[in-house]
């Protein structure tokens, strides 16, 4: 096992509170500018994370990383705590598949009907929505 001073910290928030909380060996996070991984003793950080997965590698090397699907929110890292406020945050055993697949199909016919009618702004809502589901499909698929 490695030592405290070797592991993060790791806490995700959602708008109804803390939904996360474990040590880890590493965090790899989709930030507005790309992927990042954050190990421990990295230097002090704030970026904006976009819609996404989080992907958490537990303090021991033989448990499951887990995976959080997030909607976008900030990371903040200092002194191997890694604070994650997202907007909207579920792990990857708590998604009900069958829920996100019909919120896929849903977004897709309203990608549809904005299309035909010429609706940027609910072309704009519709592809957010697509891309919400389809993350949510993925970081589910992760946890299987």
């Amino acid at each position: 096992m490695a030592k405290k001073h070797e592991l993060l910290q790791v806490n995700i928030y959602a708008p109804e509170g803390l939904i996360y909380t474990h040590y880890s060996r590493g965090v790899v996070v989709k930030t507005t500018d790309g992927e990042m991984t954050i190990l421990p003793n990295h230097i002090p950080v704030i970026t904006s994370l976009t819609v996404g997965s989080i992907k958490v590698s537990r303090r021991k090397e033989s448990m499951a990383d887990n995976y959080i699907a997030i909607n976008g929110g900030i990371l903040e890292m200092h002194d191997n705590v890694v604070e994650i406020t997202a907007t909207y945050a579920i792990r990857s055993r708590d998604i009900d598949e069958g829920k996100a697949l019909i919120e896929k199909q849903q977004a897709e016919a309203e990608l549809e009907t904005a299309l035909s009618n010429n609706d940027t702004v609910a072309h704009r809502r519709a592809r957010i929505a697509l891309s919400r589901a389809i993350n949510k499909i993925n970081v589910r698929a992760k946890n299987i």
